[in-house]
């Protein structure tokens, strides 16, 4: 497994997605790379702190702006 290969499992290894040899290739990738292993942490890290963080419900306005960018977008892909 490359280090690339590594950053895109990343997400599955951290939600437990990763299974049998690709799992275990990717542990062994990160005994061997300290960038990955790095990166690995930085993942972790960013996860909890944003899972520490009061859920906040977006104001009406922000909804319809959100939504009104959204039919925009999805109005230029039809």
């Amino acid at each position: 497994m490359m280090c690339r290969d590594v950053v895109d499992a990343t997400t599955d290894d951290l939600e437990g997605a990763l299974k049998g040899w690709k799992r275990v290739s990717y542990r062994f990738h990160l005994t061997i790379c300290p960038y990955c292993r790095a990166h690995h942490k930085q993942m972790k890290s960013t996860i909890a702190t944003l899972g520490a963080l009061p859920r906040e419900e977006p104001t009406s306005e922000s909804r319809e702006r959100a939504l009104e960018a959204f039919r925009k977008r999805n109005s230029k892909n039809v």
